[in-house]
């Protein structure tokens, strides 16, 4: 099913203080200075832009824009690398490729500039070509590593064989193994189905396990868990597990010891942030970079974390292709092409293609001609989703009824149960969502038009719809803001006089009418405009809003809490601009609770909350004088750094002191300023969880899922976060009324991110009664903002 290729090998090497790129290929040798056109922390920035998506914040980041911004970063590679000589050799060879019947593979070799490794050069766009080479069969871009040995291509006997070892030690974030083993199976079910692949999934992820495996035939290894790269011994390690579960580094090289000897082991799949990274001095620090320089052909590594809508579509696709008979090269770009058409994010070029050599590393003898029947993987992923849901387990359904939408949207119920089940989902309305812009043309006449009601059109839509209440116009079919009309003027009485003027005054009648309607819901516009702006209080209270945010209205009973909060009838916006607060009570957190010197002079934190059935709203303003960021290399621990963090769970007023955490529903929320973010923030989240027998709060990790937004201040710093009520443990949205546990903590780092001083709304919040929730403060989710 393979073109064959021609390669057109670059070598980038170092030329005095800047490098030189070197061609050879079909249409000759060239070289040409190179630049690279980025600041190491544009490269940060870009490789967060195209990480995994936050849910709410794509709204805020329109898609188009994001794939702008990758095509720009990828036209400005692409110019630096095809400059000059090499430019028109790579235009030479593509046109000998073409009058071949052949393609051009594009084979990057980086052994003498590790450093620049960790560019992303699978974003490579050519302006000529007006395409990202990656995308297309025709251009494959692979990174060539000359391997110490280089085995012969393996027969595959259908199925093909993936080893699958899924590691989540303790001491690191948890990592929820069944839920990652579920995902892979649901989305390769069909392949498994039809014979085409087989999943070996050992039961634990230490090396001892792992070479037992390995005595039987397999041609994959898929490692799924924690890869990072160890500064202080400059190469890429995968965390791996101990006999006791604890975590072992296992190194790219001390892990192919083991891989090299399997027999028909050709590939190694590493779903592990950071697995393609190397260091400063060594080429082959990488554990993806090692395991080719030991022998293995081919590895699939990924340079930043991928988020699970990704993977299912990566190992999908990657396996389907491949066991249709597609060359590694070839099922990589339709790889891409999937994931880039699959959604807006541009995690298609994630994944990185390390080979030894330009022979393929599988020859299937019996490759399927046809591709896998979408109806079963649908199928599989819905009964799947079903079962997770069964289990109140919304995020393992969320990225599965995701992808049945995105490629089937009238699959069964899966639009229901997506609005159901997922964090601030837009609801259609009349066969259109809120974020739509396209207007309909209005043809319905007076009397074909139903009367509106007045409370859905003055009260709901115009805010729902108009200007400074979103902060975006939103025109949708149904959304017209009308009032209802006037009532008609009272009968004439007989001896009152008839009006004068003829059919003209009788035609103009219905048009002044018309006009009327419009002034006033123009009129009625402007003062709930005016009232979000200058009264927001009054905005937030009235019942029908209230209503519909927040549902009825619980017990008439009030019970006693240490604070309340009131429910947002219209949601603050998550955009920096702190607006929408103006009128919110405010509370502290000025307890000084930890502090081993005296705290800062003006150190002092405020905050104030809103609820809403989409989750927990909380913004905070911080008096701190010596602001940094947070470590973002250990999210779990931003508690350390300049940070607003708090404790939430649910009602613990009947708990006893001794009583500890309740194993997943406990969590303590960090919100952190974070370097090269797009928002200015982040948020990480450590969960209740057991730990040797101890339910205790665990490292957690960064939720992309949670939309922070942050800003300096002349004296400190500003930031609003939304919470989804899933990201701490709620599948089902709190009802009015509802009390929960709550802590408010403000962090002051000293040097090099360790805690200076921790203030808390709660005087009694320490390490030590973290643990014990009924502790904690209490807060009722009451009425009105």
């Amino acid at each position: 099913m393979d073109r064959d290729y021609l390669d057109f090998d670059i070598a980038l090497t170092r030329r005095g203080d800047g490098y030189l790129t070197t061609a050879s290929s079909p249409g000759g040798d060239g070289a040409t200075d190179f630049t690279l056109p980025f600041a190491p922390t544009d490269l940060a920035a870009f490789m967060i832009a195209v990480g995994p998506p936050r849910v709410a914040s794509r709204r805020l980041v329109p898609a188009a824009a994001r794939v702008l911004d990758v095509k720009d970063y990828g036209a400005r590679l692409g110019d630096a690398l095809l400059a000059g000589p090499v430019a028109q050799l790579f235009q030479d060879s593509l046109r000998l490729a073409a009058e071949q019947g052949r393609n051009l593979r594009v084979q990057l070799r980086l052994e003498a500039v590790p450093e620049l490794d960790s560019v992303p050069w699978e974003y490579l766009y050519d302006r000529r070509l007006e395409r990202f080479l990656t995308l297309s069969q025709q251009t494959p871009l692979v990174r060539l590593i000359d391997p110490v040995d280089r085995p012969p291509t393996i027969a595959v006997e259908p199925p093909l064989r993936v080893l699958v070892m899924i590691s989540s030690p303790s001491g690191l974030p948890t990592l929820a193994v069944d839920r990652e083993e579920q995902l892979l199976r649901a989305t390769t079910k069909d392949l498994v189905d039809t014979g085409q692949l087989e999943l070996v999934v050992v039961e634990k992820a230490t090396l001892g396990v792992l070479q037992r495996a390995l005595l039987e035939r397999v041609h994959v290894f898929h490692f799924i868990g924690h890869g990072s790269f160890d500064r202080q011994a400059q190469e890429g390690v995968l965390a791996l597990e101990k006999e006791d579960g604890s975590v072992d580094r296992v190194s790219g090289r001390r892990l192919g010891t083991l891989l090299r000897d399997a027999e028909h082991l050709q590939l190694a799949v590493l779903n592990a942030c950071e697995g393609a990274r190397t260091g400063q001095g060594d080429a082959f620090s990488g554990v993806g970079q090692a395991l080719v320089r030991q022998g293995l052909p081919a590895v699939v590594a990924m340079q930043t974390e991928i988020s699970d809508r990704a993977a299912l579509v990566f190992s999908h696709e990657f396996y389907d292709f491949l066991t249709r008979g597609l060359g590694i090269d070839a099922a990589m770009c339709a790889v891409r092409k999937a994931m880039a058409v699959s959604d807006e994010a541009a995690e298609w070029g994630t994944a990185v293609l390390l080979r030894s050599g330009a022979e393929q590393p599988f020859r299937f003898s019996a490759a399927r001609q046809t591709a896998a029947d979408p109806a079963q993987r649908w199928g599989s992923l819905y009964e799947a989703a079903q079962g997770a849901l069964a289990s109140a387990d919304s995020g393992t359904a969320i990225p599965m009824l995701e992808q049945i939408a995105a490629e089937k949207p009238d699959y069964a119920d899966v639009t229901a149960l997506l609005e159901r089940v997922r964090p601030g989902a837009t609801r259609p309305v009349g066969g259109a969502t809120e974020s739509e812009t396209e207007t309909e043309t209005e043809t319905e006449t007076e009397t074909e038009r139903p009367a509106p009601d007045v409370t859905d059109h003055v009260l709901t839509e115009p805010i729902r719809v108009v200007g400074p209440a979103t902060g975006e116009t939103h025109t949708r079919p149904d959304a017209r803001p009308e009032v209802a009309p006037p009532p008609p003027p009272p009968p004439v009485s007989r001896t009152t006089a008839a009006p004068t003027g003829g059919p003209r005054s009788r035609r103009r009648g219905p048009r002044v009418a018309t006009m009327l309607r419009a002034v006033v819901a123009v009129v009625v516009i402007l003062a709930v405009w005016l009232g979000w702006r200058v009264f927001p209080s009054l905005i937030q209270k009235l019942p029908p809003l209230v209503d519909v945010a927040c549902g009825s209205p619980g017990s008439d009973q009030t019970p006693a809490t240490t604070f309340r909060i009131g429910c947002a009838a219209v949601e603050p916006k998550i955009d920096g601009s702190f607006e929408d607060w103006r009128s919110v009570p405010t509370q502290t957190a000025s307890a000084v609770i930890f502090s081993p010197r005296a705290p800062q002079p003006g150190l002092s934190g405020r905050w104030q909350a809103l609820w809403h059935k989409n989750g927990l709203y909380l913004h905070a303003t911080v008096v701190d004088r010596t602001t940094d960021t947070v470590d973002g290399l250990a999210p779990s621990a931003w508690w350390n750094g300049d940070a607003v963090s708090f404790e939430i769970g649910p009602d613990p007023r009947s708990l006893s002191v001794k009583d500890g955490l309740r194993n997943g529903r406990d969590f303590h929320v960090i919100l952190g300023r974070l370097t090269g973010d797009s928002s200015g923030a982040a948020a990480a989240i450590n969960p209740a969880a057991p730990q040797k027998g101890v339910i205790r709060i665990i490292a957690g990790q960064r939720r992309p899922a949670v939309t922070v937004a942050a800003r300096s201040t002349g004296d400190g710093y500003e930031l609003e976060a939304l919470v989804p009520w899933s990201e701490v443990g709620m599948t089902i949205a709190p009802q009015r009324g509802a009390v929960l546990g709550f802590n408010v903590n403000i962090s002051d780092a000293g040097t090099n991110h360790q805690l200076a001083t921790m203030l808390s709304s709660n005087p009694q919040r320490s390490s030590t009664n973290q643990n014990h929730p009924a502790t904690w403060q209490t807060v009722l989710l009451a009425d009105a903002g």
